[in-house]
Order: C-alpha cells, then sequence, then structure tokens
C-alpha cells in the first residue's frame, strides 16, 4: 500500500480518499454519499486495512 497524497495504491488498484471519521480513513474507487461504506477502512495508528472481506496489517517503510 502506498499513500500519495488523496490516494491509496493498494495492490493493482488506486483508489480515492473519501474522508475520516474519527481515527479511520475510508477509500473507494468510487467514493458512496455516506463515506463509512467505502470499499476500504484504514486506521493509520495501528495500519489495520480492512475491506469488505479481508484485512491487512500495514506497517511504515
Amino acid at each position: 500500500m502506498v499513500l500519495r497524497k488523496a490516494r491509496m495504491e493498494f495492490k493493482e488498484l488506486k483508489l480515492d480518499y473519501c474522508g475520516s471519521l474519527g481515527n479511520q480513513s475510508y477509500f473507494d474507487q468510487k467514493c458512496p454519499m455516506l463515506i463509512q461504506e467505502s470499499a476500504y477502512t484504514f486506521t493509520p495508528s495501528s495500519g489495520l486495512l480492512i475491506s469488505k472481506d479481508q484485512e491487512y496489517q500495514c506497517s511504515a517503510l
């Protein structure tokens, strides 16, 4: 996963930043009206990236 400005590159996807609520940031290929319905949720403090069916642990380089 690579964060570049308001985009996340993950696997072969380029995801847009949809917004944040509390300590969670939301990303999706096309942001939904309700950001909490985004396909990916990232928690920067823990490095946890959650998709609808998978969880990934990210670490800083």
